[in-house]
C-alpha cells in the first residue's frame, strides 16, 4: 500500500495487514507525528503538528473521535468555570436551519466550520485557536444565502468602483465569486441582481442599472411568475432607469403601465396583497414614472391623471409605514416617505407649468416646502434644493413685476445656501446651483462683469473636473463666459475661448459635426464683430463646407450660411473678393443673359 492510495489516509479504521502482524500500526487519534516512507537522511524533528493537508477534502471523521474531543474540552471548560457550551449547543441545534436575517447564516458557517475542524486538527492546535480568539475563513463570512434583499457581503463588481480587485470573502478571487454566485438558486440570484442595479441606480450608471434590472426581471418570472407583485417590482426599476438614467420615456412609460396594469388586475389577491406596503410603494413609483414621462411625451392629460394616482398611493404607504412595527426591508429603505411625497409634488408642479397654470403650479411648490420644513430637518433640509429651484425659475420666467425677479433670485441664492452647508465644497448640487444662479444674474444685469467673470472661471474648473471638458454643463459655462466678454467688447480673450473650444470639439466630435458647426458659426461672428472680415469669411466658409456635407446643400442650415457668406464676400477686399467668388460661383450675382 502506498501513500497515492486514498485508503491509506482514512483515519480511523482498522487498515488489513500486508504482511506479519508486527508492521501492523498502532491505532492513532489524528496523524500520525511522522509521515509514512520518511527516508533516512532526512532528520526526524518532533514537530507539535503537522500542516493540514485534508483540509480542503471533505473526509469522514469517526464519531467516537468527535465525542471524545468534545466530552474533553467540555470537561476542561466547567473546570475552568466557562459557561461558553451552552452557547455552542443552541448554535449545533440551529445548524440546519436557514433563515431569512443574516445574523442566523453566520451562526451556521460557525457550526460547520467548527465541524471541519474537529475532523482535521488536532485537539492542542484547537485548544489555541480558542484561547486566542482566532476563527477560520468561514467563521468571518457573511453568506449569501440570506432572505434579505441585500446582502451585506456581496461579490464586488469590477464596473462599480476603480478600486485595487479586493475579495470581500478574505482570500477570495473573483472567479471564486463567479463560480458562487452561478451555483446560487434563482432566488439568490434575483435578490444579488436587485442589490446591484439599485446600487447603479443610485450611482446612475445607467447602462449597468438597466442590464441588472433586465436580469432581475427574468429571474422574477422564473421564481415568482409575470403576474406576482415583484415581477412587476422589478419593472418599476427598468422604467426608472429608462427614465431618469437613460431619458427614454416612451421605454420607461411602457414598462411603468404593464406593471400598473398587473398588479390592478391581481390587487387584494395573494399576488399582490393590498396590505403590503411594498405593493403600494410598487404603484407610487410606478404611477409617478407614468405620469413624468407622459409629461415628457406632452400627454398632459394622462400624466395628470397618472400623477393624481401616485398622490393617493403616496399617502396609502406613508400612513402604512408609520403604522408598522416591524424592521422594513431594504427596498422599502431606499426611499423615505417624505421623499417620495415630495417628488409626487414637484411633477405635479411641473405638469401644471407645462399646461400654463402657473399660480397652481407655485401652490403645489410652496406646499411642497412648507412640508418639507415641518416634516423634515428643517430649513435647510437638502430636500428643499430642488423645489426651491422650481420655484425661483417659475419666478423669473414667467413673473408679472419686478418683485417676483427679486423673489425668484432670493430663491435661488437659498438653495446655494442650502447645497453649501449640506455638501462638501466644490460638490455637484453646489456647481449646478451656482451655474443656475448666475446665468439668472446675468440675464436680468444685476451682476458685477469681473465678479460674473471670475465666478464663471471657477464653474468651469469644477465642471470640467467633476464632468469633463466636453460635457454639456460644461459647455454652458464656456458659452456664458463668451456672452459676457462679447458684452465688455473684450474680443481678444473671447476668440481665445472659441479657438480653444474648437480644438477640443474637433478632438472630441470630429472636423465634421455640429458642434464644430455652431464654434465655427460663433467665431465668423467674432471676427465680424472685430472688424475681420476676412477672418470671418473663412470661419464661415469652413462651417459652410462641414454643414453640406453633414445636412445637404439644398438644407436650411446651409442656405443660411450661404446667404451670410455672400453678405461678407461683398465687403472683402477685390482680392479676396475674386478669390472667393472662384471658390463659390453659385454666391455671384450675375446679370441674366438674353439674346438680342
Amino acid at each position: 500500500m502506498s501513500d497515492s492510495d486514498p485508503d491509506f489516509w482514512d483515519l480511523g479504521e482498522e487498515s488489513k495487514p500486508v504482511g506479519r502482524k508486527k508492521a501492523r500500526p498502532k491505532k492513532t487519534i489524528g496523524f500520525p507525528e511522522y509521515a509514512p516512507h520518511v527516508p533516512e537522511n532526512i532528520s526526524k524533528v518532533v514537530t507539535p503538528s503537522l500542516p493540514n493537508i485534508n483540509l480542503k477534502e471533505n473526509k469522514k471523521v469517526p464519531e467516537y473521535m468527535v465525542k471524545g474531543s468534545k466530552a474533553k474540552r467540555e470537561k476542561k471548560q466547567k473546570d475552568n468555570g466557562n459557561d461558553s457550551t451552552s452557547d455552542e449547543k443552541s448554535s449545533d441545534d440551529n445548524n440546519d436551519v436557514i433563515s431569512d436575517d443574516l445574523e442566523s447564516d453566520e451562526d451556521g458557517d460557525e457550526d460547520d466550520s467548527e465541524e471541519e475542524e474537529e475532523g482535521n486538527n488536532d485537539l492542542v492546535q484547537k485548544r489555541q485557536e480558542e484561547t486566542n480568539g482566532s476563527s477560520s475563513d468561514s467563521s468571518n463570512r457573511t453568506s449569501l444565502l440570506s432572505g434579505s434583499d441585500l446582502p451585506q457581503d456581496s461579490p464586488k463588481d469590477a464596473g462599480l468602483t476603480d478600486e485595487s480587485e479586493k475579495s470581500s470573502k478574505g482570500s477570495r478571487s473573483e472567479s471564486q465569486w463567479m463560480v458562487e454566485e452561478y451555483l446560487l438558486p434563482p432566488q439568490q440570484k434575483l435578490k444579488l441582481a436587485l442589490y446591484r442595479g439599485r446600487k447603479l441606480l443610485a450611482a446612475k450608471e445607467a447602462d449597468g442599472a438597466v442590464r441588472e434590472f433586465v436580469r432581475a426581471q427574468a429571474l422574477a418570472r422564473i421564481v415568482h411568475g409575470d403576474q406576482h407583485w415583484r415581477y412587476c417590482r422589478c419593472k418599476v426599476f427598468l422604467a426608472q432607469a429608462y427614465l431618469y438614467l437613460k431619458d427614454y420615456a416612451p421605454q420607461g412609460e411602457t414598462q411603468a403601465r404593464e406593471a400598473i396594469d398587473t398588479i390592478a388586475a391581481h390587487l387584494s389577491t395573494p399576488l399582490a396583497p393590498s396590505k403590503k406596503p411594498q405593493v403600494h410603494h410598487t404603484l407610487l413609483w410606478g404611477y409617478l414614472v407614468s405620469g413624468e414621462a407622459r409629461t415628457k411625451l406632452g400627454q398632459l392629460v394622462g400624466a395628470q391623471e397618472a400623477l393624481s394616482h401616485a398622490l393617493h398611493h403616496t399617502r396609502i404607504y406613508t400612513r402604512m409605514v408609520s403604522k408598522r412595527k416591524k424592521k422594513l426591508t431594504p427596498s422599502l429603505t431606499m426611499d423615505r416617505a417624505l421623499d417620495l411625497q415630495v417628488k409626487v409634488l414637484s411633477a405635479q408642479a411641473t405638469l401644471y407649468a407645462k399646461r400654463g397654470k402657473f399660480s397652481k403650479a407655485k401652490e403645489r411648490l410652496e406646499l411642497t416646502i412648507s412640508t418639507i420644513e415641518k416634516e423634515g430637518t428643517g430649513v435647510e433640509d437638502p430636500g428643499l434644493v430642488v423645489p426651491l429651484q422650481q420655484l425661483g425659475q417659475l419666478f423669473l420666467n414667467h413673473g408679472e413685476a419686478d418683485e417676483d425677479a427679486e423673489t425668484g433670485l432670493e430663491c435661488l441664492a437659498r438653495a446655494v445656501n442650502i447645497t453649501q452647508v449640506s455638501n462638501r465644497p466644490g460638490s455637484v448640487a453646489e456647481c449646478e446651483a451656482r451655474g443656475l444662479l448666475v446665468e439668472h444674474r446675468l440675464r436680468l444685469r444685476r451682476i458685477n462683469p469681473q465678479e460674473a467673470l471670475r465666478e464663471l472661471h471657477k464653474l468651469y474648473l469644477l465642471y470640467s473636473r467633476l464632468h469633463g471638458e466636453q460635457s454639456s454643463k460644461t459647455l454652458a459655462m464656456h458659452n456664458l463666459t463668451v456672452q459676457v466678454l462679447l458684452q465688455e467688447e473684450d474680443y481678444e480673450q473671447a476668440l481665445e475661448q472659441l479657438k480653444t473650444r474648437l480644438k477640443l470639439c474637433r478632438e472630441a466630435h470630429g472636423d465634421y459635426s455640429t458642434q464644430v458647426c455652431g464654434v465655427l458659426r460663433q467665431l465668423s461672428r467674432v471676427h465680424a464683430l472685430k472688424g475681420d472680415l476676412s477672418a470671418a469669411a473663412s470661419a464661415l466658409d469652413q462651417c459652410l463646407h462641414a454643414e453640406i456635407l453633414i445636412y445637404g446643400s439644398s438644407s436650411r442650415r446651409a442656405q443660411a450660411s450661404r446667404l451670410r457668406l455672400r453678405e461678407l464676400i461683398q465687403h472683402l477686399p477685390l482680392a479676396l473678393r475674386m478669390k472667393m467668388w472662384r471658390k463659390h460661383p453659385e454666391l455671384q450675382n450675375k446679370p441674366r443673359f438674353r439674346n438680342l
